[in-house]
């Protein structure tokens, strides 16, 4: 009996890793082990073909494994990448026998489903289902879940040039603020939980995400509650900082939906530095807390609030002769500092189901690149008139005339007063107010005969050129 308890301890030993579902042992060939976030030792002898994912995140990073013929069941609310949304909807609420007639082999949950329905658990493993708890709560821990994903599914070179993509990634951003004094960088109070006063602890993935960005964490003696990211702070805590909190930074998300507005007139909160100057911004906690590849989406954001003249930088579309749309599109985006849009299931997907265009309707948009996010951000601002449902057309030059619109449709120009005469667009044009109201204020030019040209291209110098007036006009 002694024997077989140390037998027992060794391979408990074996399994375990720091960071709970880290470390992986082999022992026969094809058969490779490691302990999942349940403690539980998962066997895995050949990849799995049939997943279902009750996280968004473990969805997001098996399509960025290349597993989309694999994924047959995801959780609700699911709304990126777009194909996630054409799979069937699982929820831990259902019961058992709905998963098993979906005949999958495994189940990705993590540790609050794995807590709160230890039935619907139970069963499942009863029937042969393979179920397995993942959720990493540091960076280190992340690339360790992805590399078990990847050995899950039989999809490790594949998690290994994640890794590498997103450590490049990093690499780009790290080099945007290297030249960034320590003395003279941001410091930042980063909410998680506006009601309770509560921010994330040191270690957690957002907070790795603010220091990337170049940002000092107020709150680096926060201390993470019950084995969670989340911290308590308190707001006598929080003000005592009121001085030295140059942005205050809040996620939103399903545990906080956080608003600029109530931030601002929280009883007391005049005394926060950030507050009175203006500098409270909001970041969805899709990009920022969830351990996908948009994490650098999610660091690129907080650096375009925190230093918006290294993160909006367009020197590289300077010399483009002639622009597409989704380089316009790019350029606009950065140069007015909009908030990059993130994909909301029950506002952009379910109630925008009948809409012109639905987030990830674009089928010549590749959502798993770098420019959807510019070119999703422009069409939900309304920039881009005459947009298609299902074909944006990335690659098309930009107009002059669409140009006009976007300045039109973005800034709160004042009136033009004096009569603007321009030869070939007539006023019954339907863009002819946009073009006027753009020659009218000097911000787009006229050639010597007199002539808008609007279906002409428009260069990356050009675009610099009207932004920036746009911008100045409107101060």
């Amino acid at each position: 009996m002694k024997r077989k308890i140390i037998q027992t301890l060794v391979l408990a030993l074996a399994l375990m890793g720091m960071t709970g579902g880290v470390s992986v042992s082999s022992t026969r060939a094809g058969t490779r082990k490691f302990v999942d976030r349940s403690g539980t030792g998962i066997v895995v002898q050949k990849p799995f073909h049939r997943i279902i994912s009750l996280y968004g995140a473990h969805t997001e990073n098996l399509f960025s494994l290349g597993l989309g013929r694999e994924i047959i069941g995801v959780s609700r609310n699911e709304a990126y990448p777009p194909r996630a949304m054409t799979k069937p909807v699982f929820s831990y609420h259902d019961d058992a026998e709905k998963f098993l007639a979906a005949r999958p082999d495994l189940v990705l949950i993590r540790p609050m489903i794995a807590r709160g329905y230890q039935n619907l658990v139970a069963k499942l493993r009863r029937a042969g289902v393979m179920v397995v708890s993942l959720q990493p709560r540091t960076i280190k821990e992340v690339y360790s879940y992805w590399k078990n994903l990847g050995l899950l599914t039989g999809r490790e070179t594949q998690a290994e040039a994640m890794i590498k993509q997103f450590k490049r990634g990093i690499g780009k951003i790290r080099s945007l603020v290297k030249g960034i004094p320590v003395a003279k960088r941001k410091r930042v109070y980063f909410e998680a939980i506006h009601s309770k006063m509560r921010t994330f602890s040191p270690s957690s993935i957002a907070m790795f995400a603010l220091r990337t960005a170049g940002g000092v964490n107020v709150a680096e003696d926060a201390r993470a509650r019950h084995g969670t990211n989340i911290a308590a702070y308190g707001k006598e805590h929080i003000l005592s900082h009121a001085d030295d909190i140059d942005v205050y930074l809040a996620q939103k998300g399903a545990m906080n939906h956080a608003k600029i507005r109530s931030i601002m007139e929280e009883p007391g909160f005049r005394a926060i530095k950030a507050v009175r100057e203006g500098q409270v911004y909001i970041v969805d906690e899709k990009i920022v807390s969830r351990p996908t590849l948009r994490l650098l989406d999610g660091i690129y954001e907080i650096g375009r609030y925190l230093y918006p003249e290294r993160f909006n930088d367009v020197t590289a579309f300077m010399h483009i002769p002639v622009l597409t749309k989704a380089q316009f599109a790019e350029m606009f985006v950065e140069m007015t500092n909009i908030p990059l849009k993130t994909p909301d299931y029950l506002r952009d997907i379910r109630k925008r189901a009948v809409a012109r265009h639905r987030y990830g309707d674009f089928r010549d948009v590749d959502y798993m690149g770098n420019a959807y996010k510019f070119i999703e951000t422009a069409v939900y601002r309304g920039i881009f008139p005459h947009v298609e449902k299902s074909a944006f057309h990335p690659d098309s030059p930009v107009k002059r005339s669409t140009a006009a619109y976007a300045l039109f449709v973005y800034f709160d120009f004042p009136g033009v007063k004096d009569p603007v005469t321009i030869g070939d667009v007539r006023d019954s044009d339907p863009l002819f107010e946009q073009v006027r109201t753009a020659v009218g204020l000097g911000i787009m030019a006229l050639s010597r005969d007199g002539l808008f040209i609007p279906d002409g291209p428009v260069s990356g110098m050009d675009a610099f050129k009207i932004i920036s007036k746009a911008v100045q006009a409107t101060r």
